[in-house]
């Protein structure tokens, strides 16, 4: 499971107060449990009372709401009440972050993206509170700029090991933040990719909460990202023909044989006796899914993810193909369950 997540921006002309508050409610009632804001951008004219005023609706509604400062703002700002987490961009001592995450009544969260190995493990050392701790990766406004998944992946995973929580950021495709308007990821390929994709790509890292970095998010985007909350993998299916009954495939979840190879990946418990007439016997592409005919005999009924491309066999039906990627394939390998969707 992952926390989902909205961003809130105060002291922006894009963004007035009662239509933030009104996508607030609207996050909560979709099911989103985080927020996040920023008291440092550029461009806001940002005052400590409209903050104040996000983090206590937040409170009513239940929503825990992070905030990003840099030193030089948080030393003009007095005290926030009722703030979940303070995000620590840049400025802040070592000494500084050990003492407030030993003191403060927010939780300390830091930047996962300027992280290394060896800062975190100094901070463990010295005495940083890991279970006040929580780390977020940046979003990038600057086209070209963000990070690739693999880094995301390998940064995750140390985070992962020492037990402290990691955040990401997903773009929204409707509503985009200024100044750039062009969407606001954590993961470079994910600023045009299908949210499904980058979704299940984030959780495959290992991360454990997602969060719209742009606002506003529309409500079937939102939806999606809810939908996404649960253990399984759910990889969106695109069938060649929706006519024909294919629904039993939507309605349970799926694990990979563990005999694998580097050419198919074989459902588990998917066989029929029924007679499965030949249909689509063409060439498979790399992600096609592919439903063997009667003509396979004892296999019949047997779905198979193709992993790189392969000739046509009058016994094996192409059925659709995966929106997915070699993370997110990576991660069904390892023996996690998973889901179709449409």
């Amino acid at each position: 499971m992952i926390d989902t997540g909205v961003s809130v921006y105060a002291g922006l002309s894009d963004y007035s107060k009662e239509e933030n508050i009104k996508y607030l409610h609207l996050a909560k009632q979709l099911g989103c449990t985080h927020v996040f804001s920023s008291a440092h951008i550029n461009e806001a004219k940002t005052s400590q009372e409209e903050l104040q005023s996000i983090i206590d609706e937040c409170n009513k509604l239940g929503l825990k709401l992070s905030l990003d400062v840099s030193k030089p703002i948080m030393s003009k700002l007095s005290e926030f009440d009722g703030l979940f987490a303070l995000r620590l961009d840049y400025g802040f001592t070592d000494e500084e972050i050990i003492h407030l995450s030993n003191t403060a009544s927010y939780y300390v969260e830091l930047n996962a993206s300027t992280l290394s190995y060896e800062h975190i493990k100094s901070l463990i050392d010295n005495g940083i509170n890991t279970t006040r701790t929580r780390f977020t990766f940046n979003f990038y406004p600057k086209l070209y700029t963000g990070h690739d998944i693999i880094d995301v992946y390998n940064k995750t995973k140390i985070c992962n090991e020492v037990g402290i929580y990691v955040g990401a950021f997903i773009p929204s495709h409707i509503g985009f933040r200024p100044p750039m308007y062009e969407g606001l990821p954590t993961v470079e390929s994910h600023r045009k990719m299908c949210l499904d994709v980058a979704i299940e790509e984030l959780k495959a890292c290992g991360i454990n909460g997602i969060y719209f970095g742009d606002a506003y998010a529309s409500t079937e985007e939102i939806s999606i990202l809810n939908m996404h909350n649960c253990e399984e993998i759910l990889l969106k299916l695109r069938l060649i023909d929706s006519n024909d009954n294919y629904d039993y495939l939507f309605h349970k979840s799926f694990k990979i044989r563990p005999d694998l190879n580097n050419y198919i990946l074989r459902v588990s418990s998917l066989r029929s006796s029924e007679e499965i007439l030949s249909f689509n016997t063409v060439d498979r592409k790399r992600y096609d899914v592919t439903l063997d005919n009667s003509k396979f005999k004892r296999y019949a009924g047997e779905i198979n993810i193709v992993l790189q491309d392969l000739p046509k066999d009058e016994r094996v039906n192409v059925i659709g193909s995966l929106a997915a990627t070699d993370v997110i394939i990576n991660h069904i390998k390892e023996g996690k369950r998973f889901k179709f969707i449409k």
